[in-house]
């Protein structure tokens, strides 16, 4: 079964500030649920929504970074963030809901604080 989505699958109805780059990256991280989805049957249609969902619930993330904590100037800059309560959004509470067999959860979990760094968060 195939379950590629693409980045115009992300973006209908959905509006980020995330890059074409970093929706890429995260459609890899969702990708890697494929394997997961297959062994459980999972749709083909259901399968693509819970990745779609996934990669919006980290591109809703990476563009809001949440409150600045802690700032550092004078030579080496530095910024913190604490996320936004946990770093909920609505595309993950829907995720949690319908993904079943926790495939596309698996994937996010296991592979967002890397993607998060590279738009500059830190992931707990």
């Amino acid at each position: 079964m195939s379950y590629a989505i693409t980045t115009a699958d992300v973006l209908d109805g959905f509006t980020t500030g995330a890059s074409t780059a970093d929706l890429d990256a995260y459609i890899a991280v969702a990708d890697q649920a494929d394997t997961c989805l297959t062994a459980n049957g999972v749709s083909v249609a259901i399968g693509k929504q819970l990745k779609v969902l996934g990669v919006r619930h980290l591109a809703a993330n990476a563009n809001d970074r949440g409150a600045v904590t802690q700032e550092r100037a004078v030579s080496g800059a530095s910024r913190s963030y604490s996320e936004r309560l946990g770093g909920e959004t609505g595309y993950l509470q829907t995720l949690r809901t319908i993904d079943q067999y926790g495939c596309v959860m698996a994937a996010i979990n296991n592979n967002a604080r890397v993607q998060l760094r590279s738009v500059g968060r830190r992931a707990s």
